[in-house]
């Protein structure tokens, strides 16, 4: 007869850079175990298992911005690991967390008030939900084989629930079966849902194996029509990789991309284009960047994208030159310059590869990964007199500063929530060459 488990009292030491709770556990051989629930500070009472799993039973002492989250799949679903904790604490825990490194590295530096986003819910334009056999929604925490099947996601737009729901009940009348990333079996893939903000222009993109029925896919589109998208799109992917790759891509209905505004500028967006997913959260960290930077004569905008940053905080009178290695948001970049009128010039290519570093300021913004090295060497030795650093990943900014510091110091930064109910921080770093 099998004992029953023992209880053991921990306390919380703090949490990790994805919002997991470092458990301590008096006299007990296992130590630095995280677990998702408790907060710092925190007594809890929790039960071992085997290899280093570890289980909440019950919180002893709970900290005084605990509270309830609102979604019912908090927890299980790996997407919000902060929900329990009020607003304030969450900004307060994300800000100091990056200030105290920041100042470790940089102690001149002046450090910001962080910038709350405007939006605490509802805020992500952008979500894409995964198929696993008879469920639709995210993957459950720590796991890539298992989904969590949601009704409805708080930190989406509350016009993605009714999309969500008409296609789970295409799925089960049609008896189709979602992926299995270890047998490489099923039908369906994933379900992307981009919306603009502000407005009402959605777009609705469903990826499943090739062959599928043509008759069925068309029964999906009827069902979504009359919740009035922008347009419908079907992809076709025969990889077995775990991110959507296209091998066909039809146009169900409408058009194939959305409008999108920030400001006084309009970006085209398709479902591959990449644009911040909290537009607002991203006007106060753009506005910010505009009151540091002054009027250059000309601005390099390294990783830019569709141009957004660089054409939001350029004057007219300003020459702005955008490097970028998609040739579809260069495109973009190009038509929107050229429907503001403004002197710009954006290039094709892979941002380690320029080598024109005539401009008084560069600004990088460079995907979760950080710039590469070659950049780095590049932009210590030849970047201009100053650089403003967007970084969605601030643990490689800073592992990136120990090769700029020789040659810039670190003027002002300021942290920018993009992401509410997360423990992702934003930062923006302005760095002036010695």
């Amino acid at each position: 007869m099998r004992r029953p488990a023992k209880l053991l009292s921990a306390h919380v030491s703090g949490l990790s850079a994805k919002g997991l709770a470092r458990l301590q556990i008096d006299s007990h051989p296992r130590q630095g175990l995280e677990l998702w629930g408790p907060l710092p500070g925190e007594e809890v009472l929790v039960q071992l298992g085997t290899r280093r799993n570890v289980w909440l039973q019950q919180v002893i002492q709970p900290h005084l911005q605990r509270r309830e989250p609102r979604c019912s799949h908090c927890g299980p679903c790996g997407g919000c690991s902060l929900q329990h904790l009020s607003d304030e604490g969450q900004l307060a825990w994300k800000s100091d967390r990056l200030y105290r490194r920041l100042r470790e590295v940089a102690p001149e530096a002046e450090l910001l008030p962080a910038l709350a986003s405007p939006q605490s819910f509802h805020y992500r334009t952008k979500v894409e939900f995964s198929f696993h056999r008879q469920w639709v929604g995210f993957h459950r925490r720590g796991c890539f084989d298992r989904v969590v099947d949601v009704d409805h996601c708080w930190i989406a737009p509350p016009a993605h629930r009714e999309a969500l729901r008409q296609t789970r009940q295409w799925m089960l009348d049609h008896q189709l079966e979602g992926w299995d990333p270890r047998s490489f079996g099923g039908d369906l893939r994933y379900l992307l849902l981009r919306q603009a903000n502000p407005g009402d222009d959605w777009l609705a993109l469903l990826v499943t194996r090739c062959n599928l029925p043509v008759a069925c896919l068309e029964d999906w589109r009827d069902r979504l029509a009359g919740l009035g998208p922008r347009g419908l799109i079907w992809v076709e992917q025969s990889s077995t990789g775990g991110a959507i790759v296209p091998e066909r891509e039809h146009l169900l209905l409408g058009h194939n991309a959305i409008e999108q505004r920030l400001g006084d500028l309009t970006f085209r967006l398709g479902w591959r284009s990449f644009f911040q997913s909290n537009p607002p959260a991203y006007r106060l960290l753009l506005d910010q960047l505009k009151a540091w930077l002054g009027k250059p004569r000309r601005l390099l905008d390294l990783y830019c994208g569709i141009g957004s940053l660089g054409l939001y905080v350029a004057d007219s009178e300003t020459e702005l030159v955008g490097v970028e290695n998609v040739p579809q948001a260069i495109e973009d970049a190009r038509r929107c310059a050229q429907e503001l009128g403004r002197p710009a010039d954006f290039h094709a290519m892979a941002a380690e590869q320029w080598e024109d570093w005539n401009a008084e300021v560069a600004i990088v913004d460079p995907p979760r990964g950080g710039c590469h090295p070659t950049l780095v060497d590049k932009l210590a030795e030849h970047g201009p007199a100053q650089i403003f650093y967007v970084s969605c990943n601030p643990e490689r900014f800073l592992t990136e500063w120990t090769r700029l510091r020789n040659n810039y110091r670190l003027e002002k930064a300021v942290a920018c929530d993009f992401f509410p109910q997360t423990a992702h921080i934003e930062l923006l770093a302005w760095l002036r060459r010695l």
